[in-house]
């Protein structure tokens, strides 16, 4: 009897030159399933059927019309070093008009190829957890969806990044970064501001959305878990300090960093845990900014 076997899926793609023209993936990541949260793949077309209800002298629902089709959802997958630039290329770039880059998406769930054409990333989260891979999951939305054809993947050899290769490095005091090796769990958040995809309805003439507009700039913010050895952060978001943030991962010539200039303390989550047996640890929830002058991101991915 034949059995849909996760191992025989795969996800690749690839960035577009402009809108409207699929382009074969030339980037192929493992999707993972991280801390029990779902699945790694969630993207799902969307028919968007509305039932009608009419005085018709029918008492049941008997028509209905489609309000547009496009595709969204999720996909979940490790940092692998020599792999990541089309991904932060994917995440970050923006065009003279500050519109995000147009991608292209197999998913090869072995029964059904989905192929995505006009794919934009709504929001990415970077989590950092220790003892685990470091894992990027990505909230997308396609204009297109379709039946494809199983592809030929060439997949990345090298195992993911893992948080011990984590460099975190904090300013704080006001003064320079420095490395601090008590960060224990770290969630990044990067929104692309890409407005809803029933919006580009109102400009369409077909049976689906022609636009997903980049409405703003990145907008970020995060949290972090540390242990408590020291109040430097915690004094910084006492007074309103701002201070800064880098993670670097490096594995031999690889490396990929993750940078955010200015950040603002927003809630410092302090106090004891009531056990003799356990130790003090601080949650921090932070939103990075901009430069004043407009020029410089909240977040800059290399």
């Amino acid at each position: 009897m034949p059995v849909a076997l996760s191992h025989q899926g795969v996800f690749g793609f690839a960035l577009q030159s402009a809108k409207g023209t699929f382009v074969n993936p030339d980037t192929w990541l493992p999707l993972i399933q991280s801390g029990g949260r779902g699945p790694a793949d969630s993207v799902q077309l969307k028919n968007n059927y509305v039932p009608l209800d009419f005085a018709d002298v029918n008492a049941y629902q008997s028509k209905y019309f489609a309000a547009g089709q496009w595709a969204e959802g999720a996909l979940r997958f490790p940092l692998i070093p020599g792999v990541l630039s089309n991904v932060f290329s994917w995440i970050q770039d923006r065009d003279s008009y500050n519109q995000g880059k147009w991608a292209s998406a197999v998913i090869d769930c072995v029964e059904e190829v989905k192929k995505l054409t006009d794919l934009k990333v709504r929001q990415a989260t970077f989590d950092l957890i220790k003892g685990e891979p470091v894992v990027c999951t990505l909230q997308v939305a396609a204009l297109q969806m379709e039946s494809g054809t199983t592809p030929s993947p060439t997949m990345p050899t090298a195992a993911p990044y893992i948080f011990r290769e984590a460099t975190v490095e904090i300013a704080t005091g006001g003064g320079s970064l420095a490395e601090d090796v008590n960060c224990e769990k770290m969630r990044i958040v990067a929104d692309a501001a890409l407005e809803d995809v029933d919006e580009g309805l109102r400009l369409a003439a077909s049976a689906g959305p022609v636009q997903l507009y980049n409405l703003a700039g990145l907008r970020c913010w995060g949290a972090f878990s540390r242990d408590f050895v020291d109040n430097e952060v915690y004094a910084d978001f006492a007074a309103g300090t701002e201070a800064a943030l880098t993670i670097t991962l490096e594995r031999g010539a690889a490396t990929a960093e993750i940078a955010l200039p200015r950040i603002l303390y927003t809630g410092d989550d302090l106090g004891l845990p009531g056990s003799n047996r356990q130790r003090i640890v601080e949650k921090v929830d932070f939103l990075a900014l901009g430069s004043v002058d407009g020029e410089t991101p909240p977040l800059t991915l290399s």
